[in-house]
């Protein structure tokens, strides 16, 4: 269409410059009168050339609202298809997920469970101490002497039931003696 229009805007350039030619002064015109249809014809051009421009415009713009439609219908359809197949791998992902605990979740149903604290008791002649006690005592006293609880590494307790007493070592460095009935 725009093609058209340009052979169109063309040809009647060419005309009128054919007029202009026409209207050059003759011995016998007046100046004034070819001047007036130089004019005329420049003025003739001017307004077929705003006319074509105008329809080329109207052409472009159908176009272009064409073209913008199709994409957005496209856009749309494909959008469409991307949350259903999300949706789709969505649930399909999921019983995955509930038959396969996580390692965070075993660790966390193995810290769950309560671990094992054996009671240890010392019997000798008549007397009972329980071993904890013994270390709690043997804490307490390392305490006692001026040193935090939280400085405690390692904690080393020897138990002599027949001298009635419990030696420990701590932090490879301190050592100490406690009563152990």
């Amino acid at each position: 269409m725009a093609k058209g229009t340009v052979a169109k805007n063309n040809a009647i350039k060419a005309e009128k410059t054919n007029q202009v030619k026409k209207a050059e002064p003759k011995t016998n015109e007046k100046a004034s009168d070819v001047l007036q249809a130089a004019k005329n014809a420049a003025q003739d051009v001017k307004t077929a050339v705003k006319e074509s421009a105008s329809e080329v415009k109207a052409a472009v713009t159908e176009k272009t609202a064409a073209v913008k439609e199709a994409v957005e219908e496209k856009a749309a359809a494909k959008t469409e298809t991307v949350k259903d197949t999300a949706a789709e791998t969505k649930e399909t992902a999921k019983p995955a997920r509930e038959k396969k605990p996580s390692r965070a979740a075993k660790k966390a149903a193995k810290a769950a469970k309560e671990e094992l604290k054996p009671e240890v008791f010392i019997q000798y002649q008549g007397n009972e101490a329980i071993v904890a006690d013994v270390i709690e005592k043997a804490k307490n006293e390392f305490v006692a002497d001026g040193h935090r609880a939280s400085s405690i590494k390692s904690l080393q307790v020897y138990l002599k039931p027949e001298e009635f007493a419990a030696y420990y070592v701590i932090n490879q460095k301190f050592a100490g003696r406690v009563d152990l009935f």
